[in-house]
């Protein structure tokens, strides 16, 4: 298989029934939908769930796919859905984080990337769900206005102003949690 093959034209044999193509697919881009999944669901094992619902739905609605967009948009305005109704049929809001991050500093003390971690997934929990959705796809997921838009049905200037809100939003709230950590000390 042809890596340089667009991810359109994966999917467009994916329609055509070479389902190998699909398996690309998923490679592709299974690592960006779970990164977005796990800070919108607020744990690994729902966001795997709604990665696998993800990609069954993205293999349902291939036919749907009709270009006007980039690919990532549409898959990620799936991966956002499906999020949502986990969420909606749990019938709860995102629970914390249970793990550190992946990749720590090893020049700094783990207990306190693990507390800043906690700190900041805990924080993204309380957000506003549309800002949590624009803040999460903005700084984690690396994309880029347009195509948040796109995926959530906003004009540019709301996810900007939702971006910008989240993260004032963000930043009170890991200064309510700083002074108590300097008290410790």
């Amino acid at each position: 298989m042809d890596p340089e093959r667009s991810d359109g034209d994966l999917l467009r044999d994916v329609v055509r029934g070479d389902h190998s193509t699909f398996d690309a697919l998923v490679r592709r881009h299974e690592d960006a939908v779970f990164a977005v999944a796990v800070r919108l669901m607020g744990n690994r094992t729902d966001a795997m769930d709604a990665v696998q619902e993800t990609f069954i739905a993205v293999f349902r609605q291939a036919h749907t796919f009709r270009g006007e967009s980039a690919f990532t948009t549409w898959l990620h305005r799936i991966a956002i859905n499906r999020c949502k109704d986990l969420i909606r049929k749990r019938g709860r809001a995102p629970v914390s984080p249970e793990e550190p991050p992946e990749h720590p500093d090893p020049s700094s003390d783990i207990s306190t990337q693990v507390a800043a971690h906690v700190d900041v997934a805990a924080a993204l929990q309380r957000l506003p769900e549309d800002q949590r959705v624009a803040v999460v796809m903005f700084d984690l997921g690396g994309i880029p206005y347009e195509e948040i838009a796109r995926a959530t049905g906003a004009n540019i200037g709301t996810v900007k102003s939702r971006i910008s809100r989240g993260r004032r939003a963000l930043a009170e709230a890991m200064e309510q949690v700083a002074p108590s950590e300097t008290s410790k000390g």
